[in-house]
């Protein structure tokens, strides 16, 4: 994993729009569990998690890095990882995230303008799960929009709540209706 990532300060507007995607990104995949993890130099925090009752974890949650989490092979390869079931997987037979029997996971690092990593943005479920290309180009979108976020804070550019609609915004809300569809889940009424 190249360094740790660059000191950079989230603005509340920021974190309060990153829960209402990943609210979204939790509800369209139909998982209890869509985070947003931060890594620090021997933990790994969850910064962002969806909302909702069957989702065992707690913002600010901290874990021990080296005790082999989804999370680490993300960072540490710089690539999405897919875990459909990690009790059918002896690489997989010792995560810590069984324990909260989150058995299956996706994932996707965050990186930094200055190509630290961040930490990660991943979807987590209680069951097998073989998420399709729709999660996982929806996870992507994400990634974007919170990089784009990365790069505002970066140059100092002002984030004020409902001032950015561009394209990485358009995409995830096209994802995620598409994701909606495919599971049959209805659109929220506008």
């Amino acid at each position: 994993m190249k360094g740790f990532p660059m000191v950079m300060t989230v603005s509340s507007v920021l974190l309060d729009e990153w829960q209402e995607l990943a609210n979204q990104a939790a509800e369209a995949a139909q998982v209890p569990a869509a985070l947003v993890m931060r890594v620090w130099p021997e933990q790994i925090e969850v910064l962002i998690a969806s909302l909702g009752d069957e989702n065992p974890y707690e913002e600010h949650e901290k874990a021990d890095l080296g005790t082999g989490l989804y999370c680490e092979t993300v960072m540490a390869t710089h690539q999405p990882l897919l875990v459909p079931d990690a009790l059918s997987d002896p690489e997989w037979a010792n995560n810590p995230d069984i324990k909260l029997n989150m058995i299956s996971y996706l994932g996707v690092p965050l990186v930094c303008p200055d190509d630290s990593i961040f930490g990660t943005v991943c979807v987590l479920d209680r069951q097998p799960r073989h998420y399709d290309t729709k999660t996982l180009r929806m996870l992507e979108s994400l990634k974007a929009i919170i990089e784009s976020d990365f790069h505002s804070v970066v140059a100092g550019d002002p984030i004020h709540e409902g001032s950015r609609s561009g394209s990485e915004r358009r995409a995830f809300q096209n994802c995620i209706a598409d994701l909606r569809a495919s599971n049959g889940s209805p659109s929220p009424s506008a």
